[in-house]
């Protein structure tokens, strides 16, 4: 793997399981230390809940139109907001440390 890429998962236990720590260690996957239970802190949390707001306009009336809104209201989102939401993630771990650990905005 690119040594500009780091892998997130947050710590769920059935992504702490031994397996998965032997397979990234094995496969010399670098891993981002993240704090249990800070969801607020993960961008794509936050892309979910852009992705919840656009599908409100969506009215599927099945499995499949759901599916046909989902994939056309996913690749409508504009590179812009991912960016935002990746450069924001400096921030929002500053603000954990400057809280301590206890909530923040985010």
């Amino acid at each position: 793997m690119d040594n500009e890429w780091t892998f997130q998962h947050d710590n769920d236990p059935k992504h702490r399981a031994a397996i998965v720590n032997n397979w990234l260690n094995r496969n010399g996957i670098e891993r981002l230390e993240w704090p249990s239970f800070s969801p607020d802190l993960n961008p794509i949390e936050h892309l979910w809940d852009e992705i919840e707001r656009r599908m409100k306009k969506e009215q599927p009336k099945n499995e499949k139109e759901l599916k046909e809104s989902l994939t056309r209201v996913w690749k409508e989102v504009e590179k812009k907001v991912l960016k935002k939401l990746v450069d924001s993630v400096p921030n929002r771990l500053n603000e954990v440390i400057r809280m301590k650990g206890g909530p923040t905005r985010y």
